[in-house]
């Protein structure tokens, strides 16, 4: 800072007080991050959120196509066991007939 500036600064304190030109201070940095938030940050977020809101369709549609190939294969191994049940049942049943 040039002496110019630390002039101006130190002449604006004597004419109306530090606590003023701190709050002047203080208000200009709020507005200038608010401005901030509000074009660059908001927009951003907004994307962030569409983007979030789509993964979300896709991870519920990948839980629903779990949830289907669990019942499919659940399912599969029932009637696996039935047909052991059945082959065993069958291979009793030929030694049965052999045996006579």
């Amino acid at each position: 800072m040039s002496g110019y500036e630390l002039n101006h600064f130190s002449k604006l304190i004597a004419d109306f007080g530090f606590p003023m030109v701190a709050l002047l201070s203080l208000g200009f940095f709020i507005w200038h991050i608010w401005n901030w938030m509000r074009k660059d940050i908001s927009p951003k977020i907004a994307e962030a959120g569409a983007s979030f809101g789509k993964l979300s369709k896709q991870v519920e549609a990948l839980d629903n196509d779990l949830i289907r190939l669990n019942v499919k294969l659940r399912i599969l191994l029932k009637e696996h066991e039935k047909l052991e049940k059945l082959e065993k049942e069958l291979t009793e049943f030929k030694n049965i007939l052999k045996s006579k």
